[in-house]
């Protein structure tokens, strides 16, 4: 379970990465998806940028459980 922070709304939310055919569109995010593959090796205080359906996002890693 990784909780990040949304640096453009300042939003915080955790996520589970899980395989492919785990993730449920909820809290449940795909290793395959734009999000898993950014967050994927990272460590806590690192921060990622992907490509989202709506744009460039960027997120700030706070911790992983």
């Amino acid at each position: 379970v990784v909780t990040v922070r949304d640096t453009d709304y300042e939003e915080e939310f955790s996520c589970k990465l899980v395989s492919p055919n785990e993730a449920n569109g909820s809290d449940a995010v795909s290793l395959q998806s734009p999000i898993g593959k950014a967050l994927l090796g990272h460590k806590v205080g690192d921060t990622v940028t992907f490509e989202a359906p709506g744009g460039v996002t960027t997120l700030e890693i706070l911790s992983i459980e």
